[in-house]
């Protein structure tokens, strides 16, 4: 819809007298209005769209952290890093009881949802979550992974596995499995069994 308004809009830009000569050339169209350099909403500005590939380097990113803090992906390299994304705080819930095994073999659990900062902050305190849970609440950072739902404005699930060195190891994109299952693959990845 918004494409046939512009090109509506561009019809009635045509002066009158352009449209009543006999010249056959098309008539050129004038360009969209410049955009107001204002503040925007985020979600009107968001264009980002990206995919992971196994054996690439993961999308680096910084985000604000349930601990009050900003965490950059590319900080946690020397560790093995799984990536949970989800639209709600609550979808990650279920991984809280897997932590500790997480941590065993080695890999540091992140959430990463479009709840804000705060929200997740005070949410992490109440469930004691052991591990720290990204707001992405513009969805730009999904966005990045290949998670990111416009037409929703939602994230979806899924969940990429980086190596010590930063490079993607397994992704699981745009389907939630039970935290036993993303253990289980995550065991595998790092021990081979």
């Amino acid at each position: 819809m918004k494409s046939i308004g512009w090109i509506l809009c561009c019809v009635l830009a045509v002066p009158a007298s352009a449209l009543a000569q006999s010249d056959t050339r098309p008539v050129p169209a004038t360009p969209p209005p410049a955009q107001d350099a204002g503040p925007t909403v985020p979600h009107t500005k968001l264009h980002v769209s990206g995919e992971v590939y196994i054996g690439e380097r993961a999308p680096d990113f910084e985000l604000d952290a349930s601990n009050g803090h900003s965490l950059l992906l590319s900080s946690t390299r020397g560790d093995w890093v799984l990536l949970v994304f989800d639209d709600r705080k609550e979808s990650l819930h279920d991984l809280k009881a897997k932590a500790d095994e997480a941590r065993s073999l080695g890999v540091k659990m992140i959430g990463v949802c479009d709840e804000k900062a705060y929200v997740l902050k005070g949410w992490a305190d109440r469930e004691q979550m052991p591990f720290l849970l990204l707001a992405d609440p513009t969805g730009e950072i999904s966005a990045m992974y290949g998670l990111y739902d416009g037409e929703r404005s939602t994230t979806g699930p899924g969940f990429v596995l980086v190596d010590r060195g930063g490079i993607v190891r397994m992704a699981l994109l745009g389907q939630r499995l039970p935290a036993d299952d993303i253990l289980r693959l995550a065991r595998f990845a790092v021990t081979g069994s």
